[in-house]
């Protein structure tokens, strides 16, 4: 009897010393793979960063141009072509506002669901085309005020409202072209971070070329027809039309390109460190607070166009006035 309960004992401490081995192993195991993944946590500074963004300024932004389009739509004094063209970079704005929320989701939060995060970031992906919508339309507007005010009698092109939107579909189709290669590109990596597959050749391409489509092209144009302009308005003598005294269209004009000017030099400065830290990165891993700054300063005009738009212009201080009493 004794020799049975001494093998039975024997048994176990061998059973159990099996098991537990298995589970250290088993254990080790677990370890060894979350130690080669690592998955990021929400932060302080991501969290502040998110909720500043999303419940102050992007709602601020929002209303702004919602307004914009809401104004020129209704006021018949605010039925002009830079007025249009003004109304359709609200538009660009409203959509870069409301795809922030989604962009600055994912940076801030881990999205566990990779199928979701990996839609999200294919989503995102449309909001560097609407800089390039932005810069474009912005372009477009310095194009007819130099048409208007220095080639006031040019028999070539003529931008009429049916000219103007054909040069915002035109837009339209640029832009989706240059986000085809992010959108197929895209992916949510095991970091839970939004990442593209490409190369670093490839990508070192697509954006210096973005860079000099978004921002040294348009810019060379911009500058060449606000140079011409101011010499225009300035320092030579105009033509102006006969029902209209001319100390009134000299104002007018001044007025529109005064605000034109400030619309695009405030874009032009929002979108420089975003372009900065891009190349960067090219370089060297850029500090995460960096890289949501130059986010965050690209929604800069976005947000602060409407008020530019109610500064430089009585007709838009007096349309929101109106707009706004009128809801309550």
């Amino acid at each position: 009897m004794k020799i049975v309960l001494e093998t039975y004992f024997r048994g176990l401490v061998v059973l159990f010393s099996s098991a537990t081995l298995k589970k250290m192993n088993f254990s080790d195991e677990v370890m060894a793979l979350n130690s080669t993944t690592k998955v990021r946590q929400v932060t302080v500074f991501g969290l502040t960063t998110f909720l500043l963004v999303a419940i102050v300024i992007l709602p601020i932004g929002i209303a702004g141009n919602i307004l914009v389009i809401i104004v020129v739509k209704k006021k018949r004094y605010l039925h002009t072509k830079t007025n249009f063209l003004l109304a359709n970079l609200a538009a660009f704005d409203l959509m870069a506002n409301v795809l922030a929320y989604t962009v600055g989701a994912v940076r801030a939060f881990p999205i566990q669901a990779r199928t979701f995060g990996k839609f999200l970031c294919k989503i995102n992906s449309f909001y560097p085309a609407l800089s390039l919508c932005s810069i474009l339309t912005l372009t477009v507007i310095a194009l007819e005020r130099y048409n208007a005010i220095v080639k006031p009698l040019s028999t070539g092109l003529k931008f009429e409202k049916r000219t103007l939107r054909y040069f915002i579909i035109a837009i339209w189709i640029l832009s989706l072209a240059a986000a085809t290669p992010l959108i197929h590109f895209a992916e949510y990596n095991s970091d839970y971070r939004c990442d593209r597959t490409w190369s670093t050749t490839t990508r070192f391409v697509f954006w210096t070329s973005a860079f000099i489509a978004i921002i040294g092209v348009p810019l060379i144009v911009i500058i060449y027809c606000y140079s011409h302009i101011i010499r225009t308005l300035y320092f030579q003598h105009q033509v102006v039309p006969m029902n209209i005294p001319r100390e009134v269209d000299e104002r007018e004009k001044k007025r529109v390109v005064k605000l034109s000017i400030v619309v695009t030099s405030v874009f032009i400065f929002s979108f420089v460190p975003f372009a900065i830290v891009r190349e960067l990165e090219f370089g060297s891993p850029v500090p995460n607070a960096v890289s949501v700054f130059a986010l965050c300063s690209v929604l800069l005009s976005s947000v602060l166009n409407p008020f530019i738009y109610a500064y430089q212009s009585t007709n838009y201080r007096q349309a929101f006035k109106e707009t706004i009493i009128s809801c309550r």
